[in-house]
C-alpha cells in the first residue's frame, strides 16, 4: 500500500558525508523531473523553510553526468542524499526572499516567500537537505532536511497546462543549455509580438561572447503564456493588471525593480517545459528588471535599453555574476561583509583573491578596480567596465566570460 504522507521532516543531525565517487544517473533516478515547492519564512535575523507541495513533471533536462555542481555558488544550496549517505545531486540558488532579508523592511516584520527547486525524479527514498550561507563566515550550514518517498501518492502528477515552442534546437536537452523564454503580460492577440520579442532577445544574447562562440551549446524554447491584461502592475500609480505571473514594479519599494513575486505561478507555468535557465519577458516599455541566480531573469520587452538590461540580468540568473556597479539606488543593508570573500566569481574583497581571477591578472584589461557590489570601498571588480558594470560596456570582461563558460560546461560536458 502506498504511503499517503507527502514527506517526513527529520531532525538536523550531523551533515551527511558523501562518498568520493561518480554518481550514475540511471542507478538513482528515472527520466522524469521532480519539482519541490518550498516556503521560506523569517526576517533579517532568522529564517526557516517548509514544504508546500511536490510535483512529477516533464523529463529531466539537466546534465545526467554532472549531477553535483562543481562550484558553490548561491546564498542557498540544496543537496540530495541516498539513505546510505551518498551525495547524489547538488545545486546552488538565490531567491527573492534572500534579497528581502537584507532590506530595512526585514528588520521590522516577518514575511513568507515561496520558491521551487527541481531534482531528477528519484527511484528510491532520498533525503533533501537545504543549506543557508552564513554571511559573516562565508560557509554553509543545514537549514532543514526532508525525507522524500518517490511512491508518495500525494506527489502531483497533473498534466502541464502549457506547452513550449521550439525556437532553436541543437541537440538532446541533457547535453545542451536549455534556455526558456516565458511570456508575461501578453494578451492573446499579442502572442505573435512575444514570439518576435523572444527571437530578438535570442539574437541579443548571441551577439556577446562567450555566448556567440557557443551558440551550438544552446537550445532555445518559448512559452507563450496568455494574460488577461497587457503589461505588469505599477503599484505607485495604482495600476494593477491581471497577468499570468503577477509581475510588478516597485519590488522592495524600488521603482525600477521589476519581479514576479509569487514564484509558484511561474513554477506551475513551466512544469511542462525543459529548462536550465528561465527568462521572463515582460510586455512593457517601462525600464526595469531583475536577475536572481538559478531562480529567474526578468526584464521589460521594449525599452531602448532592453538589450543591455537583458544580457546583464541573464549574467546574474545564469552564471551567478554580481553587480559591479556601486553608485545606484539599492535597498540592501550590509549585503557583503568585507572580511569574507564573496561567492560570486567576478567580485573580490581580496580575502581569498587566489580563488578568483588572480591567475588572469596578465590578461588585457583585467585588474583590480575598487568599487563593486553597491560598495565604493573594499570591494573590487575585474575590469574598468563590463556588461555587469554598466549599460555602456560592449560586452563581458574576460573574467566574466570565463565564469559563463564554466557554467555552460557544467550543463553540456
Amino acid at each position: 500500500m502506498k504511503k499517503c504522507i507527502l514527506l517526513f521532516m527529520l531532525c538536523l543531525g550531523p551533515v551527511l558525508v558523501s562518498r568520493a565517487q561518480a554518481v550514475c544517473y540511471d542507478d538513482h533516478f528515472t527520466a522524469e523531473r521532480l519539482r519541490i515547492d518550498l516556503v521560506f519564512t523569517g526576517n533579517a535575523h532568522m529564517q526557516d523553510v517548509f514544504l508546500l507541495s511536490m510535483h512529477s513533471e516533464t523529463p529531466w533536462a539537466g546534465s545526467k553526468t554532472q549531477l553535483i555542481a562543481p562550484f558553490t555558488y548561491g546564498e542557498y544550496q540544496y543537496k540530495v542524499f541516498s539513505q546510505e549517505g551518498e551525495l547524489l545531486f547538488s545545486k546552488g540558488f538565490n531567491s527573492l526572499f534572500m534579497e528581502w532579508r537584507t532590506t530595512r523592511e526585514a528588520l521590522e516584520r516577518d514575511m513568507a516567500f515561496n520558491t521551487s527547486v527541481w531534482i531528477p525524479y528519484p527511484k528510491d527514498t532520498v533525503l533533501l537537505e537545504i543549506y543557508e550561507r552564513i554571511q559573516r563566515e562565508g560557509t554553509y550550514r543545514p537549514l532543514k532536511r526532508f525525507r522524500i518517498d518517490p511512491d508518495d501518492c500525494l506527489i502531483s502528477k497533473e498534466k502541464p497546462a502549457f506547452s513550449p515552442e521550439v525556437f532553436q534546437k541543437n541537440g538532446p536537452v541533457e547535453n545542451k543549455v536549455d534556455l526558456l523564454f516565458v511570456a508575461e503580460g501578453y494578451r492573446l492577440e499579442e502572442l505573435e509580438k512575444f514570439r518576435k520579442d523572444a527571437a530578438r532577445f535570442t539574437e541579443y544574447l548571441f551577439e556577446h561572447e562567450p555566448f556567440r562562440s557557443r551558440r551550438d551549446d544552446f537550445n532555445v524554447w518559448m512559452l507563450p503564456l496568455v494574460s488577461e491584461d497587457s503589461g505588469p502592475d505599477i503599484p505607485r500609480i495604482g495600476l494593477w493588471n491581471q497577468t499570468v505571473l503577477g509581475s510588478a514594479f516597485h519590488t522592495f519599494y524600488i521603482e525600477r525593480y521589476l519581479t514576479a513575486p509569487d514564484y509558484r505561478l511561474l513554477a506551475n507555468a513551466v512544469s511542462g517545459s525543459p529548462f536550465d535557465a528561465i527568462y521572463v519577458i515582460v510586455n512593457t516599455k517601462k525600464y526595469g528588471g531583475g536577475g536572481i541566480y538559478n531562480y529567474y531573469g526578468l526584464s521589460m520587452s521594449d525599452h531602448q535599453t532592453c538589450k543591455e538590461v537583458f544580457v546583464h540580468e541573464f549574467g546574474h540568473s545564469f552564471a551567478g555574476l554580481a553587480d559591479e556597479y556601486y553608485d545606484s539606488e539599492v535597498a540592501y543593508i550590509d549585503m557583503y561583509p568585507l572580511d569574507v570573500e564573496p561567492w560570486e566569481p567576478n567580485i573580490t574583497t581580496q580575502v581569498d583573491f587566489g580563488s578568483k581571477w588572480q591567475d588572469m591578472m596578465d590578461a588585457e584589461g583585467v585588474g583590480l578596480f575598487e568599487g563593486a557590489a553597491y560598495m565604493t570601498k573594499g570591494m573590487y571588480r575585474p575590469a574598468k567596465d563590463c556588461r555587469m558594470h554598466s549599460n555602456r560596456a560592449p560586452g563581458f570582461c574576460p573574467v566574466c566570460q570565463r565564469a559563463i563558460n564554466r557554467v555552460i560546461d557544467y550543463y553540456t560536458k
